[in-house]
């Protein structure tokens, strides 16, 4: 399988590292943004798009790799369910997909695996379901300084809610999408996704690798997201982050909750899944499933569940 990777940074190179390692993969790339064009008309199976969070600005990059005959997966956030971000543009790719007889995916690890992927395969012992949570604690350590100042990291609390506002600081992004995800898989129809996000301030000065967070600046976030089905509350995602979770006296983790018909349903994992190992980790895990997939814009739930191979 001949595999693309449009962009250099951590996530692919992780992936690129991973696939070197395993037979049958020829890889191409990493490619920066100066080799756009090489990246997206190599004609490869498949083209990795791992470039940024937003689907608007990776929208010509995923036309011009289908229109090449690839096969797209990217790591972009609101790509997981585009039609919650721009239900014209999620068509019109969906469309040109099918055409070209070729699949688009938007994967990872959040979303694309703990909020929506590993939620429905919960739900498969649970006979109904009326209630999810889901929460994760998360070391944001490993993140760059550019993606650490887009989530929240190193604001005084007015700067921080000035940029909640203005929208550049986003927290994590993916939970509508997880959301929309796991309620058209189940049937449901979601109403309205309430949010809310507030900083933690750190009490001692943090040294990062491109600035230094000083005490009473954002040295992380709560993030609550809730998804409402028939009027009430129907899943509540919860996400804290924070560069030193250990020196906070917070515990990593990733914890699903269903409630439903019969016995209350909780799944813990211990210490949390390490985000720098766990999203190409899936992404390279997805690359078999998504060249097998229908042809068309899709999202996890129409495809079986990732799984690692040698």
């Amino acid at each position: 399988m001949r595999v693309s990777i449009y962009g250099a940074g951590g996530v692919g190179r992780a992936v690129a590292a991973i696939l070197a390692r395993r037979r049958g993969y020829d890889v191409l790339g990493p490619f920066s943004r100066a080799e756009r064009e090489v990246a997206l008309r190599s004609g490869a199976d498949v083209v990795l798009i791992a470039t940024t969070s937003f689907l608007g600005e990776i929208a010509e990059d995923l036309r011009e790799a289908v229109e090449a005959g690839s096969n797209v997966i990217t790591t972009a956030e609101e790509a997981a369910f585009p039609w919650h971000f721009d239900e014209q543009l999620a068509s019109e790719l969906d469309t040109l997909a099918r055409a070209r007889k070729v699949t688009i995916l938007g994967a990872g690890l959040n979303p694309g695996f703990v909020f929506d992927a590993l939620v429905l395969t919960a739900s498969g012992v649970v006979a109904t379901v009326d209630a999810i949570r889901v929460e994760r604690v998360v070391d944001l350590s490993g993140f760059s300084t550019a993606i650490l100042r887009r989530l929240g990291i190193g604001f005084g609390p007015a700067d921080f809610a000035a940029g909640v506002a203005a929208g550049t600081i986003t927290g994590h992004i993916g939970f509508p999408q997880s959301m929309r995800i796991v309620a058209r898989a189940l049937r449901l129809e979601l109403e309205r996704v309430e949010r809310h996000i507030e900083p933690i301030e750190a009490e001692a000065e943090h040294r990062l690798a491109g600035f230094i967070v000083r005490p009473g600046e954002s040295a992380g976030f709560r993030q609550r997201y809730v998804g409402v089905v028939g009027g009430r509350p129907w899943f509540e995602a919860l996400f804290l982050g924070h560069v030193d979770p250990e020196g906070a006296g917070l515990r990593t983790r990733d914890e699903i909750s269903i409630t439903g018909d019969g016995p209350p349903l909780r799944l813990a994992v211990e210490p949390g899944i390490n985000p720098q190992a766990g999203a190409p980790s899936v992404i390279a895990n997805s690359l078999e499933r998504l060249v097998a997939a229908e042809p068309g814009w899709r999202t996890v739930a129409d495809l079986p569940p990732a799984h690692s191979t040698a």
